[in-house]
């Protein structure tokens, strides 16, 4: 089991070097082909009708375009001088399309996409950060970085958030070469207040991964006052894990997903990187 194709989705140069750390390091441990790609939503610059002195503002915007992708791409060349693996530099201007769309189109050919955190900080993060989309579309696994701090990509600590469905079972398949080089694993439910009982699959799911050479511990569930986002946050620090992996919930199959909660306070609230699929 290995990722042998993973792209590198960069938007932002002051983050472009944290991204590629964990990008190398991936490809370095599995020796894949890393891609680096770059997309910016040039259409939404161009006004819909004709307007005075557009020619200059247009060129004054495409020009920081440019500007961004060059700074973006000397990072990539830089860290991926004499490497021993293959890499690719991709660059998009959308003049038509949603940004998203276009990395999600990039993102079907890939193993693993590796992605930032998004940061309400950034006047663009509404446009150009949607980590939350690649999960729910990509049909890939998705590695979130937090915006702060330096992570590991090939993580020695790993907490499994586990529930009975197909959401969880896609992530522990995704997430195998990575549970398989981890020194230790913590495998975990977590239960609304109020909520009783469980249906024994979190035992079931132990087995299926010591038959992998992966011995878990295991976490009974616990009743608590903590929303399950809350508990597994806690947990995960509690545990020093330095990679969670979890399904991502979706509740509508509309081209816009709405998020399920739990997936949504993770993505906001982690500090940790998060392995997500669905």
């Amino acid at each position: 089991m290995s990722y042998k194709t993973i792209l590198v989705h960069l938007n932002r140069e002051s983050r472009a070097r944290s991204l590629m750390e964990v990008g190398i390091e991936l490809a370095q441990r599995f020796n894949a082909h890393l891609i680096g790609l770059h997309v910016f939503p040039a259409y939404r610059m161009t006004p819909p009708v004709p307007l005075p002195f557009v020619g200059e503002v247009a060129a004054q915007i495409r020009g920081a375009i440019k500007k961004e992708d060059e700074a973006i791409k000397a990072v990539f060349d830089e860290m991926t001088e004499a490497q021993p693996f293959t890499f690719e530099w991709r660059s998009i201007v959308n003049e038509r399309r949603d940004p998203a769309h276009t990395v999600l189109q990039q993102s079907h050919t890939a193993e693993l996409v590796v992605v930032s955190q998004a940061d309400p900080n950034w006047q663009l993060s509404d446009v150009l950060d949607f980590p939350d989309r690649l999960t729910l579309g990509a049909g890939r696994p998705v590695f979130v970085v937090p915006n702060f701090g330096r992570h590991k990509a090939v993580p020695r600590n790993v907490l499994v958030a586990w529930t009975n469905s197909r959401e969880s079972a896609r992530a522990i398949g995704d997430a195998m070469p990575l549970l398989a080089l981890a020194t230790r694993v913590h495998l975990m439910t977590a239960m609304e207040a109020g909520a009783v009982g469980e249906d024994g699959s979190l035992d079931e799911i132990a087995g299926v991964l010591r038959r992998h050479g992966i011995d878990p511990v295991v976490s009974r569930p616990l009743a608590t006052e903590f929303t399950t986002g809350e508990e597994i946050r806690v947990r995960a620090i509690d545990e020093q894990a330095d990679l969670l992996v979890m399904g991502c919930y979706g509740h509508s199959r509309m081209r816009e997903m709405a998020l399920g909660g739990v997936t949504r306070h993770l993505l906001r609230e982690t500090t940790i990187p998060l392995l997500l699929s669905h």
